[in-house]
């Protein structure tokens, strides 16, 4: 894809794209380079979304179908890793915990251990597994950042008195990464939705002295109508607990329902302006094209996540595209080390 397939026309820059509320930037972007035409995606449009990822983005985020112990050797064999690198795109990993699974009661939040392990954060086989997971990850990738699960608030609200345990994992587990692995860069992400509906920064705080980064996942869309109403201290409110850069992990908003195009360009616009003094290490959109939900995603993700991306599914560039590329253009006056 030559690069002047995502330049923008005259007419554009002029009149359709708003003005960016900052004039430099000193955080990586990212996006998950999910291809166009979901679920019957042809090898050159994944070829594509990868190359396209390049131009637009620093940053790849990496999803693969089991996220727990047992994600190492899917790596190995996909090549993804490899895959990302070529378009000089730095791989963010994350090495889950636990998994939502369906019951004839429901849905239930479980710890992800193989048979025959105890599903328990405080098991010593668990721990020794899943540690290990996460050195033999970094040991092969040694990826430039690598969560130690997502959304895990989510997980804590409902089993809190587990929470302890993991703060002992995760310590082991940043330990060993860094043994094999110095230079990548150590998280956990919390969604910001939930962490403000359920009153858990102090969560923040207990977690930041273990880590190198605080990750973040924001989508408020879910709590606000239009992104003029989020208070102007929706996200300056992270300086009081987080001492650590921020990682944006996944934003976006929907563009489906009562929001559109235009409304999701405006939420980027108004993020970058309401997250000024805060010491951010990248932002990440959650796609690049629209997809389809499937498997478990089906039953816990609401369908509207799906328009959370810079373009539709048939390839074509939305709104926020426009503004993305003014963003990725941006003078660069340091970026993290």
């Amino acid at each position: 894809m030559a690069l002047a397939t995502i330049s923008l026309s005259a007419s554009q820059r002029k009149q359709d794209i708003p003005n960016l509320p900052i004039t430099n930037r000193n955080f990586y972007l990212g996006i998950t380079p999910n291809p166009k035409n979901s679920h019957n995606s042809s090898f050159d449009d994944i070829l594509k979304a990868y190359e396209e990822a390049g131009q637009i983005a620093e940053i790849s985020m990496i999803w693969v179908k089991n996220q727990g112990i047992g994600e190492y050797a899917l790596l190995k064999k996909n090549k993804v890793i490899t895959g990302v690198r070529v378009y000089g795109l730095m791989p963010f990993i994350t090495l889950n915990f636990a998994k939502i699974v369906r019951e004839k009661g429901g849905l239930k939040y479980v710890i992800d251990a193989p048979k025959g392990i105890e599903p328990k954060l405080s098991s010593a086989d668990f721990r020794k597994a899943w540690v290990n997971e996460a050195k033999s990850i970094a040991r092969e990738f040694k990826p430039e950042y690598f969560s130690l699960g997502n959304e895990i608030n989510d997980y804590f609200s409902l089993h809190p008195e587990e929470f302890p345990a993991y703060l002992s994992l995760i310590k082991d587990a940043y330990r060993e990464i860094k043994e094999v692995s110095p230079k990548t860069k150590v998280l956990v992400v919390l969604s910001y939705n939930h962490l403000i509906e359920n009153n858990q920064w102090e969560m923040l705080r207990q977690l930041c002295d273990k880590l190198d980064l605080i990750g973040l996942t924001t989508y408020p869309y879910k709590n606000y109508s239009s992104p003029e109403k989020l208070p102007k201290d929706y996200y300056l409110r992270l300086k009081k607990y987080v001492d650590k850069p921020i990682a944006f992990t996944e934003i976006g908003w929907s563009s489906s329902g009562i929001n559109g195009e235009k409304t999701q360009a405006d939420f980027l616009g108004r993020f970058l302006e309401l997250t000024k003094g805060l010491n951010i290490e990248m932002v990440n959109w959650l796609f690049l094209h629209e997809t389809k939900l499937e498997g478990m995603s089906r039953f816990i993700v609401s369908p509207d996540v799906t328009t959370i991306a810079l373009k539709k599914s048939n390839g074509d560039k939305k709104e926020v595209y426009y503004l993305w590329l003014l963003l990725k253009r941006l003078r660069r006056e340091k970026f993290p080390q």
